[in-house]
């Protein structure tokens, strides 16, 4: 091997470790859960079963736990916490007054973990977010529940946007789509059947 040659292959290896480096420097734990929470929370929006969206969302919210916990927003990790205990409570499809409870516990939980993190408007925010969420999560009729989520998301943008989370902006937006199109689709499925009985009873 000429030493040309071996220099070329030198000038290679040092251009594809540089690039190695840049796109591991890209790949931090900030853009890496971000991506992952943003997929998992439009995916919650797409689904029709209740079980299934609460399954998406508790992802979502584990994924924004470490996502916000690397930005240093304390409350927003801290009532994604919250709202995995919340979904675990939620989830079966018949509830004991022990899995009540300890739903019911989250909501002063989160209303002291704003006060003991308070850094201003963007726990509140955060802790009003939080209570739509738990509202929507109580229902058992999924529109009912995509409303009121729909409401939270828009509140918790606000937090997102005093956060400086882009993911977690890009989330709210997908999911305001999907709950936005699932609302828009149940509409126009009660309409057909309304004033076509005929064709859903054959």
């Amino acid at each position: 091997m000429t030493v040309r040659r071996r220099r070329s292959i030198m000038v290679f290896l040092l251009h594809q470790l540089t690039f190695l480096s840049d796109l591991l420097q890209a790949l931090s734990l900030v853009t890496v859960t971000g991506l992952a929470g943003l997929a998992f929370g439009t995916l919650s929006t797409l689904l029709a079963d209740r079980r299934a969206i609460l399954s998406a969302q508790a992802a979502a919210s584990s994924l924004f736990v470490l996502h916000f916990l690397c930005l240093g927003a304390r409350t927003g990790m801290l009532m994604c916490l919250l709202g995995l205990v919340q979904m675990a409570a939620s989830y079966p499809r018949r509830r004991t007054w022990r899995l009540n409870a300890l739903f019911a516990a989250t909501v002063p939980a989160a209303l002291a973990v704003a006060a003991v993190t308070w850094q201003g408007p963007m726990s509140g925010l955060s802790a009003t977010g939080f209570i739509l969420a738990t509202l929507g999560r109580w229902q058992t009729d999924v529109a009912r529940m995509r409303l009121f989520f729909v409401v939270a998301t828009l509140v918790g943008a606000g937090h997102n946007t005093l956060a400086g989370s882009v993911f977690g902006l890009c989330s709210d937006a997908m999911g305001l789509s999907g709950h936005g199109w699932r609302l828009w689709r149940a509409h126009a499925d009660r309409r057909v059947v309304a004033e076509h009985p005929a064709l859903v009873a054959a």
